[in-house]
Parts: structure tokens; C-alpha cells; sequence
């Protein structure tokens, strides 16, 4: 097995630099067929959500290619901060299936696909038109996490090509489920990864989906296609394993997970809190570390909504209690309008969990409890100490 990072890097550069070995524009024969290659998900960060492609091929010709919507250039100047901003340009790529193939066994990730029942002269216009797409700057996209990434533009693709209408069954599913919700389980193996990413979604992933919105996750648009139909006959002729990934034992994801953390922080900060009047320098200390780190996770979250281009980012109500300028605080000495500030604070914090509550999303994240327990806690005490020092010492 490859190290992990260069997995990963041949996984984000494959197709970069390989589109050339795409075939010319050719008429492909009756033996030709289009299949839906999906990848599941990995243990990274980058992996989490899985991955899709398109595979064409026309043994006659001696054609076996996969179209790659996924992929980027990493030497892209500014490539972190155009990433965050959400102005990261994805491009259409295409390479052999061996070298594709070899990319994700390279990383143990099982790969299956499934072939699509289109007629030759739809199999025509879908390669058609991916490889008249390489040839043009409409290869290049912004990409957009729910509305506008490597699944999504597959889906159109197909939809596109086909002539007449498709059965879309939606029974299997649950009604209703929003963005949030349907990350949950892709999120799960990753703790901190489902924190931090739940923290930068706003109003917009909190929002019911209709069964077309679920189809930017790979494993639903394999799902989806394994439930439609075409005049009454499967849309999926087969599905095969391309690789199966041998059978790891689960990782325990240790004692620091994000519950552990932050209880084990709320229990120091309450025994902190209760010790004698001598020992406040360290009640202080942790009161003013749990400000600053949640200021600047509040910076953090208000950049994102006011420059990021990733819409679900925008209209996030958890800047109700994470709030940038506990970083102000924080770092000030002790000021009479601290007291004014906390009762403000608490009631956001108040309005901002119930809200949460509310949209489902504090049962995804029962530990952010404890953080909101130990801010609530810290707001209280500046609310009251703050005012009595500063009548004695005449500020």
C-alpha cells in the first residue's frame, strides 16, 4: 500500500496531466456502454463522502477511460485560501481505468460500478459531449459541495442524454431529510471533522431535501440509479465489484474525541470555579481560554459567511453564541461593560441553542452541550465579578 499522502496526492492530481490519453472524438460501436463508477468512502478527511466517475467503454476499439469531474490542480496558486473562499477551480479529467483503478486500490477503497441501459445513440452523446468538454474551458468549474460537484454533474450528464423520461423510485428513502442529516453518517467515523464541519454549515444545510437535492453524495446516486427504472425495466443492467477492499478491524478513535474533551474541560472548569478566592488565577486562565477559543471560532465562521462562496456556509446562526468578539474580552483587562456583555451574550446563547435545538442539530452534536455549558458558566461569572472589582478599585 501506498504512504496516505501519496495516496492522496495521486487520488486529487489523477486525470491532471493524463487528459491527453483521452481518446479523439470517435463513433463508438453498439458494444460501447457507459458505467457509473463509485468509489466508498475513506477513513480521510478528503474521503469521507466517497467519490464518482464515469467509465466508457467500446472493446472494439480498444476503448477503456474514466471522466473524472473531481479533480484540481494542487500547485493552483493561493491554493488553501481560494479552497476556503470556495473559488478553488475543479476540472474534467480522463485517464485510463488501470491507472484510475490503481489510484483506489492504492488507498484500499472499494470500487463498484454499474452499467447504465442506454441505447448506442445515447451512449454516443454522453461520451460526445464529455470529451467536446475536455477540448473547452467549460471543463473548469466552481465547485459547490451540495449543488454543483463530482456527482451532481454526472447526474445531468445522464439525464441530459437520455431520450424520453426516467422512473425515479423514491420510496426507500426517508422524507424530509436535510443536508445536516444526511452527512451525519458519512461524518461519523471522523469526530472532529463532524465538529468542525457542522460548526461551518449555517441555515442553508438545515433546510429539507427533495430526493434530487440527496444526489451530491456518490453512494445515493448509486442507490438512486439502482432504484430507476425505464419503461419498466431496470436502468442498471449489472453491478460488479471492481475491487473489494479487505475487512480492516475499527479503529478506536481514542480518548480525545470531541465528547471527552470538552466534558472532561466543563468538569476542570467547575472544579476550577469552585476553588477558594486564592486560587482564581487559574478559574481565570481557563475562563479567558474558553473566550478565546471560541471568539476566534466565531471569526473563523463570520469569514466564512461574509467572504466564502460556499453557499452552505451563509446564514449561520451559530455566530449567535460563537461570537467574535468574546476574543475582545478575552484578551481585555476587566471593564465595566463587561457585565452589560455577558447578560447579552447569555441571552444569544439562550436564543442560539434553542434555535439548534430546534433544527435537529444539537442532537448530531450532543458534546458541543459541554462547550455551550462552560460558556454559559464563564458568561455568568463575568457577569458578576467583573462589576464588583471595578467599584473597588474606582475604574
Amino acid at each position: 500500500m501506498l504512504p496516505r499522502p501519496l495516496a492522496w496526492l495521486l487520488l486529487c492530481l489523477i486525470g491532471w496531466g493524463t487528459t491527453p490519453l483521452a481518446a479523439r472524438p470517435r463513433l463508438l460501436s453498439p458494444a460501447a456502454t457507459v458505467r457509473l463508477v463509485t468509489c466508498a468512502p475513506g477513513t480521510e478527511a478528503y474521503a469521507l463522502f466517497g467519490h464518482s466517475a464515469l467509465r466508457i467503454t467500446d472493446p472494439r476499439q480498444g476503448l477503456d477511460h474514466v471522466y473524472n469531474y473531481g479533480t484540481f490542480d494542487f500547485h493552483t496558486p493561493n491554493f488553501y485560501g481560494r479552497f476556503l473562499r470556495g473559488d478553488l477551480r475543479y476540472f474534467l479529467s480522463a485517464t485510463s481505468f488501470a491507472t484510475f483503478c490503481a489510484a483506489y486500490q492504492a488507498e484500499q477503497r472499494p470500487l463498484t460500478e454499474q452499467v447504465l441501459a442506454l441505447q448506442p445513440a445515447e451512449t454516443q452523446r454522453v461520451y460526445d459531449e464529455l470529451e467536446a468538454t475536455l477540448a473547452s474551458p467549460a471543463r473548469f468549474y466552481r465547485y459547490q459541495f451540495f449543488a454543483d460537484n463530482c456527482t451532481t454533474r454526472l447526474y445531468e450528464l445522464i439525464t441530459r442524454s437520455v431520450t424520453g423520461s426516467l422512473q425515479l423510485d423514491s420510496t426507500y428513502i426517508p422524507a424530509g431529510q436535510t443536508y445536516r442529516q444526511l452527512l451525519a453518517p458519512y461524518l461519523a467515523p471522523a469526530p472532529w471533522v463532524k465538529v468542525g464541519m457542522n460548526l461551518g454549515l449555517g441555515w442553508p444545510a438545515d433546510q429539507p431535501t427533495v430526493f434530487r437535492q440527496r444526489l451530491f453524495l456518490p453512494t445515493e446516486l448509486s442507490q438512486a440509479w439502482a432504484h430507476t427504472s425505464r419503461q419498466h425495466r431496470p436502468f442498471v443492467t449489472r453491478t460488479r465489484s471492481l475491487f473489494a477492499a479487505p475487512i480492516l478491524s475499527e479503529q478506536s478513535p481514542g480518548w480525545a474525541t470531541p465528547g471527552r474533551v470538552l466534558g472532561s474541560l466543563a468538569i476542570l472548569f467547575a472544579l476550577a470555579a469552585s476553588l477558594p478566592a486564592r486560587y482564581s488565577l487559574l478559574a481565570a486562565v481557563l475562563g479567558r481560554g474558553v473566550l478565546a477559543v471560541v471568539g476566534l471560532t466565531g471569526c473563523l465562521i463570520a469569514g466564512l459567511q461574509l467572504f466564502s462562496l460556499h453557499t452552505p456556509a451563509h446564514y449561520n446562526y451559530q455566530l449567535l453564541w460563537l461570537l467574535p468578539t468574546h476574543l475582545l474580552v478575552a484578551v481585555s483587562p476587566v471593564r465595566r461593560w463587561w457585565r452589560p456583555y455577558a447578560a447579552g451574550a447569555i441571552g444569544l446563547l439562550v436564543v442560539g441553542s434553542l434555535l439548534g435545538y430546534g433544527v435537529y442539530y444539537a442532537r448530531l452534536l450532543p458534546e458541543i452541550g459541554w462547550l455551550l455549558g462552560v460558556l454559559f458558566g464563564q458568561l455568568l461569572l463575568l457577569r458578576k465579578q467583573p462589576f464588583g472589582v471595578v467599584q473597588q478599585t474606582g475604574a
